[in-house]
């Protein structure tokens, strides 16, 4: 787990994505948990979506070399994988749909910036989920906000929220850092 500065936030590469978010406002500094206690406020869907997401990748050399050995084991293998996959997404998306909507964020290992109909002042700390797609990754950060500007006045305002993570798992930390670079390479892939 650790702490970021806002010289490291800005070390990481951010993009534009859709993933489901929420946030909640903390109303003092001390409902930011410690780091035993942190663990304990995942939310069971989330642990089961990024244990199966370790295990893939812990068994990834495994599986290409049974893909030499014997092809059609490795296909069947792949299949079943997927299987669990789905189930497994399908209970993350499920399980948290009331609280965790889909919305459109700037997202990096560092931090998130959103749209908020409400202003949140400077300093304040936020408790945020988030899954990241196709993977259904699920992340829990606390935050600081560190920008509110208006971008619509009137009736329907609107502001720019951005938040520095204060308190992230590192694990979560490298799954952001994998997602951003994924998307971008997808991205770089589609403009040629």
């Amino acid at each position: 787990m650790a702490e970021s500065s806002s010289d490291e936030r800005r070390d990481y590469y951010r993009i534009n994505d859709r993933v489901g978010f929420n946030f909640t406002i903390c109303v003092d500094e001390d409902e930011v948990p410690s780091e035993a206690n942190f663990a304990l406020e995942i939310p069971d869907e989330f642990q089961l979506i990024n244990h199966l997401i370790h295990i893939d990748m812990e068994n990834s050399s495994l599986l290409h070399s049974i893909q030499d050995a014997s092809p059609d084991v490795s296909r069947y293998l792949k299949v079943i994988n997927s299987k669990i996959d789905a189930l497994a997404r399908h209970m993350v998306v499920t399980g948290l749909t009331d609280e965790i909507k889909t919305r459109e964020v700037t997202l990096s290992a560092g931090g998130i910036s959103f749209e908020s109909s409400d202003p949140i002042s400077l300093d304040r700390i936020l408790r945020t989920q988030m899954i990241l797609y196709p993977s259904c990754s699920g992340i829990l950060t606390y935050g600081k906000v560190v920008r509110c500007e208006p971008i619509k006045k009137g009736k329907d305002a609107l502001y720019d929220i951005a938040m520095e993570y204060i308190r992230i798992h590192e694990t979560d930390r490298d799954a952001l850092v994998r997602h951003v670079l994924q998307l971008q390479s997808t991205y770089l892939r589609q403009k040629k």
